[in-house]
C-alpha cells in the first residue's frame, strides 16, 4: 500500500472509543495531575524550604558575629541592615525564586507566552480607589482615626524598597497562581476546576485560614476576582490590581501602623466591617467590594465570550 494511500485511511479511522479513548483521557490525566504535583512541589521549595535555609543561615551568622538587639548599635551599618532586614529579605529572595521558576513550569506545562491583553495602570488604580473607599467608609462615621493629621504626611527612606517587595511578592503569587495554574490546568481540565484549584492555592499561599472567617472570604475572592481579572486584562492587570489595594492600605493608609506608613489609621469602633488595625483584608467593606468587582468582571467576561 503506497504512503498516500496509508495516510488517507489514517485521517479517515474513527476518533478511538471505548477502553482505548478512556485509557487515553486517564494517561492525560495523570500526566497533568504530575505536572501540577511538580508545580506545587517548585512552589514549596521557592518558598518553604529556601525561607527556612535563608532564616537558618542568617541565624548562624548572626550567632557567629555575636549579633543581638542589645550590641546591634556598634555594629557597621551593613550588619544592622542585614538584621533589621531579614525578613524582608528573605521574603525578597523567596519571592524571586519563584519568578525565576514560573517559565520553566509554564515551558513544562506548554504554555506559551502570556500576552499582556489591557491597560496595566486601570487595575492598579482600581484597587487604590478601593483602598481609599474603605478608608472613607472608615474615616467618615469615625469608625478609624488619622493617627495625624492630612496635612502631614510623613516619609520614609524605607518606603521605596517596601514598596517594592511588596510588589515583587505580589507579582510571584500571581506568576505562579494564574501563569502556571490556571493557564496550564485550563486546556487539560476545564476552566472551572482550573480556576478552583488556582484559587484553591492562592488562599494557601496567603494563609487564608490564619486570619479568622473574614479574612478568609477576602482571600478568596481576591483569588477569584484576580482569576477573572487574569483572564481579560493579563498578568500585570491582576497583579498592580492587588499592588495597588495591598501597598495603599499599608504603606499610604498605615492600617495597623508601620514606621514606614506615610499615614496611620487606628481602628475605633466597628472592626467587623473596617479590620480595625489589622486592615480591610481582615474586614467586610473589602468583601462587598471584591464582591462587586468579582460580580462585574464576571458579567463582562461572559459579555466578551
Amino acid at each position: 500500500m503506497s504512503r498516500s494511500r496509508r495516510t488517507a485511511r489514517a485521517e479517515q479511522a474513527p476518533a478511538p472509543r471505548g477502553i482505548a479513548a478512556l485509557f487515553r483521557r486517564e494517561r492525560a490525566g495523570f500526566r497533568t495531575l504530575g505536572l501540577l504535583l511538580v508545580s506545587l512541589a517548585a512552589l514549596a521549595l521557592a518558598t518553604t524550604a529556601l525561607q527556612t535555609g535563608l532564616s537558618a543561615l542568617l541565624d548562624a551568622l548572626f550567632r557567629a558575629w555575636e549579633l543581638r538587639p542589645d550590641n546591634l548599635v556598634y555594629a557597621p551599618g551593613w550588619a544592622r541592615a542585614l538584621y533589621v532586614w531579614r525578613g524582608s529579605l528573605i521574603a525578597l529572595l523567596s519571592a524571586a525564586a519563584l519568578i525565576a521558576l514560573c517559565p520553566l513550569l509554564r515551558r513544562l506545562w506548554g504554555v506559551g507566552k502570556g500576552a499582556n491583553r489591557g491597560k496595566w495602570y486601570l487595575p492598579a488604580l482600581t484597587g487604590l480607589a478601593a483602598a481609599l473607599l474603605i478608608a472613607l467608609l472608615s474615616l467618615i462615621p469615625d469608625s478609624s482615626r488619622l493617627q495625624w493629621p492630612l496635612s502631614a504626611p510623613r516619609l520614609s527612606a524605607a518606603l521605596p524598597p517596601l514598596c517594592a517587595i511588596s510588589l515583587v511578592g505580589v507579582l510571584a503569587e500571581e506568576r505562579f497562581t494564574r501563569g502556571v495554574l490556571l493557564d496550564g490546568l485550563a486546556p487539560r481540565w476545564g476552566r472551572v476546576p482550573a480556576i478552583v484549584i488556582a484559587c484553591a492555592v492562592f488562599f494557601v499561599m496567603r494563609s487564608g485560614w490564619s486570619g479568622g472567617p473574614v479574612y478568609a472570604l477576602n482571600a478568596l475572592l481576591t483569588g477569584l476576582f484576580g482569576c477573572l481579572l487574569y483572564e481579560r486584562a493579563g498578568l500585570w492587570a491582576s497583579a498592580l490590581f492587588r499592588w495597588g489595594l495591598e501597598a495603599c492600605s499599608a504603606f499610604l493608609l498605615g492600617f495597623g501602623g508601620g514606621e514606614a506608613a506615610i499615614y496611620r489609621l487606628y481602628g475605633v469602633s466597628e472592626r467587623l466591617l473596617t479590620g480595625g488595625d489589622k486592615g480591610p483584608l481582615y474586614g467586610l467593606w473589602l468583601s462587598l467590594t471584591l464582591a462587586a468587582l468579582t460580580l462585574w468582571q464576571a458579567r463582562k467576561t461572559r459579555t466578551m465570550r
